[in-house]
């Protein structure tokens, strides 16, 4: 998340360089990569926003819709679609507390299944695949030569495409209750989602188009992210607005011709200063 220093693929992420002869450079650190050139970005980073306008009325009146108007099993539907309960807990089993867990366990997506916005987001268990330690066990892993190890890691590895996020709401809260009964015009109501990354390319632009747009994720055909999801028709005219919960006792549920519940409002890229940086600009005429 921080410029100026070796990534998973040690290299080094491009970021602003300057020229040391430059007034003030000297208060910046030499770029470890080119000690010719002044790290204006070193302790830096790169932040994404996005306002993301979301149909809370039309999620749940979709679900009311194919279960019937039965309560429980429209709440079992969005619980599934998102990876976590009304209350936040995650569905797999052995969490501690909202947010450590993985998913060794639900290998099947029989509790959380393998299309759920929260695993698109993070499959979090395909990092560096567990093995016996020294560089020759650890290349096999990498390069997949361990069956067992390639089966822990079938998502392309989540270490390498990491965010720090958090989303804030806005607008009016809407209960499930007046999402389904009420037809009067609900106000806007939506996230704005910040993200920090040291590659946007390789940790946002990714998660965005390979997890969550993606329509082959983990296995998968014909399904997008359930909530982010925009879906269009792929290239060969596919589907892209399903979405599967798998039963260990028979085939597959679907639900079918999902609408879209989430439309980008707007949003930017931003470089996030360090605090020599910050001082450096301070001090530029």
């Amino acid at each position: 998340f921080l410029l100026g220093y070796p990534n998973e693929y040690g290299a080094y992420t491009d970021r602003p360089l300057i020229d040391t002869a430059r007034a003030g450079a000297a208060r910046l650190p030499r770029a470890e990569d080119a000690p010719d050139r002044a790290d204006l970005g070193r302790n830096g980073s790169y932040l994404v926003m996005r306002q993301l306008r979301q149909d809370v009325r039309g999620f749940w009146q979709y679900l009311d819709a194919r279960a019937c108007g039965k309560a429980a099993l429209r709440q079992r539907w969005a619980e599934a679609m998102v990876g976590r309960g009304l209350n936040g807990a995650p569905l797999v089993r052995g969490a501690k507390g909202l947010n450590e867990f993985d998913y060794r366990a639900d290998a099947e997506g029989l509790r959380c299944p393998l299309g759920a916005h929260v695993r698109r987001a993070n499959p979090r268990n395909a990092d560096l695949p567990q093995g016996a330690p020294g560089m020759l066990s650890r290349l096999m892993r990498i390069l997949g030569f361990n069956a067992a190890a390639l089966e822990r890691d079938r998502v392309a590895s989540t270490r390498f495409h990491r965010l720090l996020r958090r989303g804030r709401e806005y607008g009016a809260a809407l209960s499930i209750e007046d999402a389904v009964a009420r037809e009067s015009e609900a106000p806007e109501t939506g996230l704005h989602f910040i993200c920090l990354a040291a590659n946007i390319a390789r940790q946002f632009e990714f998660v965005q188009n390979a997890w969550i747009v993606g329509t082959r994720f983990d296995g998968l055909r014909g399904e997008g992210d359930p909530l982010l999801g925009h879906r269009q028709p792929g290239p060969d005219g596919s589907p892209t607005d399903l979405f599967s919960m798998p039963y260990a006792d028979g085939p597959d549920h679907r639900l079918h011709s999902i609408p879209a519940f989430v439309q980008v409002r707007g949003g930017a890229y931003f470089f996030m200063p360090g605090l020599r940086a910050l001082r450096f600009l301070a001090t530029v005429e």
